[in-house]
C-alpha cells in the first residue's frame, strides 16, 4: 500500500513541509536549476524555497539550453580557484546589484553542481554573485565539506537579502527553515 502524500508538496505526510512555508516578497527572480536527483529528495530544500518565493521558477534538468537574454542575470555560486575558473566574468560588486533582475541558483549536491556547470557552459558566462558574509549553516542534515557551503534555501535567502538590501526579507522563512530542519532531524536519532 502506498504512503499517503501531501497534495501540495507531494511528500509523505510525516515529512510534509507545507506548514513551514513562509512568503518571501522577493523582487529579484530566483531561477532554481535543480538536478533531477534532488527532485523529491527528502532532504532537498530547493522545493521549499520555491514555494516560499513570490518570484521564482523551478527547472528540473541536468542540462538546459538557454535562449533568453542574460544581461540582467547572475549566478549564485562560489568563485572557482583561478586554475579551474569556469568564467571570465568578475563577481558582481555591490554597485551592480541593482542591475540584477534574475539570479540562477543550482540546486544539487556540490559534486553534481560542478557537473551541471560543465554541462551548461553558458552558466560560466554569467557574473557570479558572491555573498558578502557567510553565516554558519543552519542545515545540519547533510554534511558539508567546507564551512562556507550552505543549503540552497540558506544561500538563496542570504543572496536575496544582499541583493535587495533588506536584511529582514527572509528572516521569517529562515526561522521556519530552522523548525523544518529540527522536524527532519527528529527522524534521524544520530543527528539530534
Amino acid at each position: 500500500m502506498a504512503r499517503a502524500l501531501c497534495p501540495n508538496c507531494k511528500r509523505p505526510k510525516a515529512r510534509c513541509f507545507c506548514r513551514y512555508i513562509r512568503p518571501i516578497a522577493n523582487h529579484t527572480q530566483i531561477i532554481l536549476l535543480q538536478h533531477p536527483d534532488e527532485s523529491g529528495h527528502p532532504k532537498n530544500t530547493g522545493e521549499l524555497l520555491h514555494q516560499c518565493l513570490a518570484s521564482s521558477e523551478l527547472i528540473v534538468a541536468e542540462c538546459i539550453d538557454n535562449t533568453t537574454d542574460l544581461s540582467d542575470t547572475a549566478l549564485l555560486y562560489p568563485e572557482q580557484p583561478t586554475s579551474n575558473r569556469l568564467t571570465t566574468q568578475p563577481p558582481v560588486s555591490p554597485k551592480q546589484n541593482h542591475h540584477i533582475k534574475r539570479l540562477i541558483v543550482i540546486d544539487a549536491t556540490w559534486r553534481k553542481s560542478r557537473k551541471m556547470l560543465h554541462l551548461n557552459p553558458w552558466l560560466g558566462t554569467l557574473a557570479r554573485l558572491q555573498l558578502d558574509t557567510i553565516p554558519a549553516s543552519r542545515y545540519r542534515i547533510r554534511t558539508a565539506a567546507d564551512h562556507d557551503q550552505l543549503s540552497t534555501f540558506e544561500a538563496s535567502c542570504y543572496a536575496l537579502q544582499q541583493l535587495e538590501a533588506s536584511p529582514a526579507l527572509c528572516e521569517q522563512a529562515l526561522r521556519a527553515f530552522d523548525d523544518y530542519i529540527n522536524h527532519l532531524v527528529s527522524f534521524d536519532p544520530n543527528r539530534r
